[in-house]
């Protein structure tokens, strides 16, 4: 043994059976040293679709343009129609083409955009290579969702499209809007500031973030060179021993929480 696990072989002598953590008492027929690099730990990023059923093969995506907003972390993608096959609307594709804003005559891609999403559980990228097991903390998870910005375009052009009924209409609402708006329970002046200084937090964040410029990106596909250059960047150098000073339960409830087995 070597690494980490040569520290840790007498703190992670099991003290209690599989059985006990309901786990099947399977026989453990190998043992492998155990790594940490920090060489791409600031621009890992653990990308999710939840759009998808199954997991994203090679060659799916191949978006025709990649950017990012790297203060604020956000991510975007295009990725290239269909506009031939059975299922593509024209019709459709022409209408929602406006609101591309590039002169494009039809939809002819689909944007995923990037949202945070809070870090429930710590994720780690793991490379096994000659019998050793390597691993990265993954600092941002993200969701990549389709983004519809392209409907408020559409909206908008539409909108100053009507006619001058349509803005009689919204003058009419808004009315009923600011009549029904006086008849809100008084606040008290602490409050009205706290209300105030809340909006102007959320105003000024979102006007720094429309304010900051896309950088863009280029997108390797699993298997490429590029892709198997920054791979190899999660092979620690390092073989230096880490200590370990916990136990198994606590080592076990730092990983994946209690360890105590569920009982029905």
């Amino acid at each position: 043994m070597s690494g980490i696990d040569h520290e840790m072989n007498d703190a992670t002598a099991p003290g209690r059976s599989a059985a006990a953590y309901g786990l099947p008492n399977d026989e453990i027929v190998a043992e492998v040293p155990v790594f940490l690099t920090q060489k791409l730990a600031k621009q890992l990023h653990l990308l999710q679709y939840p759009q998808k059923n199954g997991k994203v093969v090679t060659g799916e995506l191949n978006p025709s343009e990649a950017r990012i907003k790297p203060v604020h972390g956000q991510l975007e993608m295009d990725i290239p129609l269909d506009v031939g096959g059975p299922m593509y609307n024209e019709d459709r594709g022409r209408e929602l083409g406006m609101g591309l804003g590039d002169g494009r005559q039809l939809l002819d891609i689909t944007t995923l955009g990037s949202v945070d999403i809070p870090k429930n559980s710590d994720y780690l990228a793991g490379v096994i290579q000659n019998g050793e097991l390597h691993l990265t903390a993954i600092k941002k998870v993200t969701q990549l969702r389709p983004s519809l910005k392209y409907l408020d375009k559409v909206a908008e052009k539409k909108l100053a499209d009507s006619k001058v009924d349509d803005f009689d209409e919204l003058d009419e609402e808004s009315k009923d809007v600011k009549a029904q708006s006086v008849q809100v329970t008084v606040r008290s002046a602490q409050a009205e500031e706290a209300l105030r200084q809340q909006q102007s937090s959320i105003a000024y964040m979102q006007q720094k973030l429309e304010e900051e410029p896309w950088s863009k990106l280029k997108y390797y596909d699993v298997g490429s060179s590029e892709s198997q250059a920054k791979l190899s960047k999660l092979i620690a150098d390092s073989r230096e021993n880490v200590a370990c000073t916990s136990g198994a339960d606590e080592y076990l409830t730092m990983v994946i929480g209690s360890t105590e087995p569920d009982v029905i």
